[in-house]
């Protein structure tokens, strides 16, 4: 998540380092799927991803880092505040619904039974935004924890009662299993995620 590479991932990689200076850290993109794939297979240690929508595997475990509410943007300029009546009443821009993420924003959308025109679907969030700050659409993206505010173009709608999140944190094998490294590691990006 690049969210996360942005954020409390630096810092915790740097004082991983102080203490295991011999250990090397490999950091590489790629799908939240995918990646529990690859921590289930053995392949890499550990993956910060969005919570999956089904439970893992019994060896894996996961360690929630944080909650991020999902937010309806639309222009700065674009008048009013009901959720609904903006969703169905302009073009609306799908976070990709082959993410994670995206499936969080499908299952909303289906529940609430709202109307909309989608005008365009990807799975990058500053894309989705920029596209809003342009005129495009409207979209419900996740706050995340590493924004300090909204881009300039852009304002914010709470859904309030409606307001669901998405949960970024860790997945690893058990820490049985764990390598003393490796179980560092896992604390480091909690302490660093708990004390900011």
């Amino acid at each position: 998540i690049a969210s996360v590479q942005r954020s409390f991932l630096p810092e915790a990689l740097a004082r991983f380092h102080q203490q295991f200076p011999a250990c090397r850290t490999r950091v590489i993109p790629g799908l939240s799927m995918d990646l529990v794939n690859q921590v289930d297979a053995g392949e890499i240690d550990m993956a910060a991803i969005i919570r999956p929508p089904f439970s893992l595997q019994s060896d894996l475990r996961w360690t929630t880092l944080v909650r991020e509410p999902y937010r309806l943007i639309v222009p700065a300029d674009m008048p009013g505040e009901d959720w609904a009546e903006l969703i169905s009443a302009h073009p609306f821009i799908r976070y990709d619904r082959s993410s994670f993420g995206g499936r969080q924003v499908d299952r909303f959308l289906r529940q609430t039974h709202v109307s909309l025109r989608e005008v365009c679907e990807l799975d990058e969030l500053d894309a989705i935004i920029k596209l809003v700050a342009n005129g495009v659409g409207v979209a419900l993206v996740p706050e995340t924890a590493t924004l300090q505010t909204w881009h300039a173009g852009v304002r914010s709608i709470d859904l309030k009662a409606h307001t669901f999140h998405r949960d970024i944190g860790l997945v690893h094998r058990a820490r049985r299993s764990l390598t003393e490294p490796v179980s560092t590691l896992v604390q480091l990006i909690n302490d660093h995620v708990l004390t900011g």
